[in-house]
């Protein structure tokens, strides 16, 4: 059975966009937690949640650091966080491949809990009130989790195994798991 080790690693958290800051900030014992603001919580019992911090500071998530504007409206936020977890841990990994025989053997495999939620219930309100026209034709693209990995492959060329995992909060341990196991058994 093939040895498999982790050669590059990326990061979107409440703690912060990247592995080395999320890391110091876990290490100092700093919260992610924060106070709902995108949306009303006066009816909810909870007001708080662990959020992707935005704007210009120090680890701030900036999807159009990630992903051209143009092609965010295709993409269901999970994604775009995908796109920068993955963005970062290939360059981390300095693994360039260029020939055809290395790009089939290199795999995307991504864990998602639930992925376009919110594209799902935007949507779908929309459509109650509005209409089916009111449906936008990136609709089921935005929200399919395997859409993930896959625009993770297209931007790289990857032509390896493609696969997404959805198991609720186990989904990023599953999702290791299993590329760990494609590459023992020398599928990837």
């Amino acid at each position: 059975m093939k040895r498999v080790v982790v050669t590059g690693m990326g990061m979107v958290s409440p703690l912060g966009c990247g592995v080395a800051l999320s890391w110091e900030r876990l290490i100092e014992s700093q919260s992610g937690i924060t106070a709902i603001e995108r949306f009303s919580v006066s009816d909810l019992s909870c007001k708080i949640a662990g959020q992707l911090p935005s704007g210009d500071g120090e680890g701030a998530f900036n999807a159009d650091d990630w992903v051209p504007h143009k092609d965010q409206r295709k993409m269901g936020d999970f994604i775009v966080f995908a796109m920068a977890a993955a963005t970062q841990a290939v360059e981390d990994s300095g693994w360039t491949p260029t020939e055809t025989s290395e790009l089939e053997r290199t795999g995307v495999m991504i864990g998602s809990g639930i992925g376009g939620l919110e594209g799902i219930h935007d949507t779908s309100l929309a459509m109650s009130e509005k209409g089916p026209r009111r449906v936008s034709p990136f609709f089921i693209p935005s929200c399919l989790i395997n859409l993930a990995s896959g625009h993770v492959s297209i931007k790289y060329g990857f032509r390896g195994p493609n696969h997404a995992v959805v198991t609720a909060c186990s989904s990023g341990a599953h999702a290791i798991g299993d590329a760990a196991r494609l590459i023992q058994w020398g599928d990837a």
